[in-house]
């Protein structure tokens, strides 16, 4: 793992520029700025992992401010993909999602997240049919965010009813229980208007 924890400038680039385009009011904007994310200038490279931290859980309490900021954060793990998808890594990645079919793309999680920071380890056990745990070395302190973009991730390789639940959070190390009812690759990748029906119809638990 690296000796600094990085994101990259495509994943703020997902959330911010893509994800939440037209969303993020003034008063969200002037506090990103304090906390050191300028929306009206140009992104930097890299942005560490505390900061970007800092930068969801300011945005997850300005977009939704009557909810609970983990369910905030899971959203914007949600946008992420979303506007994840508009972009041209985006489109190959998530494209491959969709016909590798959610175990295998479940397989892929390090290397699908490598493609936004330099840190991310993570390890597959297999329960059963549709059924997994998914250990994350390093998911800062919105665990829910990463579970908002396995979500997202896994509706669009195809996985339908999807329950993720949070065991073991210890503020770094976090394990994802995941589960899904069925899948079918052949359902195409969901877009932007099918977030809030894809919450309905799974669910998640956090700490």
């Amino acid at each position: 793992m690296a000796d600094e924890l990085l994101v990259f400038e495509q994943t703020l680039e997902a959330v911010f520029l893509r994800g939440l385009h037209g969303r993020v009011p003034p008063s969200c904007k002037a506090r990103l700025r304090q906390a050191g994310l300028d929306l009206d200038q140009k992104l930097r490279p890299t942005y560490p992992l505390d900061a970007w931290m800092t930068f969801l859980r300011i945005t997850a309490q300005e977009l939704y401010p009557d909810e609970p900021v983990e369910q905030g954060a899971f959203k914007l793990g949600e946008a992420c993909i979303d506007g994840f998808r508009e972009t041209m890594l985006g489109r190959a990645v998530l494209s491959l999602l969709r016909v590798l079919g959610p175990r295998r793309a479940l397989m892929r999680a390090t290397q699908n997240f490598r493609a936004g920071n330099n840190y991310t380890e993570s390890r597959l056990k297999e329960l059963g049919p549709r059924q997994f745990e998914l250990w994350m070395n390093e998911v800062g302190s919105l665990p829910t965010f990463t579970a908002g973009l396995l979500h997202a991730g896994l509706r669009t390789a195809g996985a339908e009813s999807i329950r993720i639940d949070l065991s073991g959070y210890d503020g770094h190390v976090c394990t994802y229980c995941i589960s899904w009812s069925e899948a079918s690759v052949s359902s195409g990748v969901a877009g932007k208007g099918d977030s809030k029906a894809a919450t309905r119809s799974g669910s998640i638990s956090s700490l």
